[in-house]
């Protein structure tokens, strides 16, 4: 997928505030199929809990994200819309869920653990809108880092 110039990433770093949500909003419009390879937080401290869901709604989508691609000499750009800071609606349909343990947890875990970089990956999109929320339940404002890393293939709708 690099090769074919269709293998994407998007990465930031975002300040959370005590209780606050970090969502990022993934839009895929019709015809698109988005395969999502992994997903990573880096949290400054924690706990924090990581939902992710389907069938989202919005009001307002919020910031772009702009994906890059991996190779580098290709033109190819991402008909995913991607974005951080959206008015979320409804959320959806929970399709998962990850904790982040406060550092001193089971297995003495730092505040600095990524995830969930281990998982397998998803097959998302064809007009669907997915929310990753990342909730910031430390007792102080965080520096969140995230990093996805995906690929697309278009079909005619």
């Amino acid at each position: 997928m690099i090769h074919d110039g269709l293998f994407f990433d998007a990465s930031g770093k975002i300040n959370v505030g005590i209780g606050a949500n970090l969502d990022i909003l993934l839009q895929f419009p019709a015809g698109s199929i988005g395969h999502l390879t992994m997903v990573e937080y880096n949290v400054e401290d924690a706990p924090c809990d990581i939902l992710f869901y389907e069938n989202t709604t919005f009001s307002a989508a919020g910031t772009a994200i702009t994906p890059k691609n991996h190779n580098r000499l290709s033109t190819k750009t991402s008909d995913i819309t991607m974005t951080h800071t959206p008015t979320i609606t409804d959320a959806g349909d929970l399709l998962h869920t990850k904790y982040i343990p406060a550092a001193g947890g089971p297995g003495q875990q730092a505040g600095g653990l990524l995830v969930p970089g281990e998982d397998q990956e998803w097959v998302l999109g064809n007009g669907v809108n997915y929310l990753w929320r990342l909730t910031n339940n430390s007792g102080g404002a965080i520096d969140v880092g995230f990093h996805f890393n995906g690929y697309h293939i278009d079909y005619p709708s």
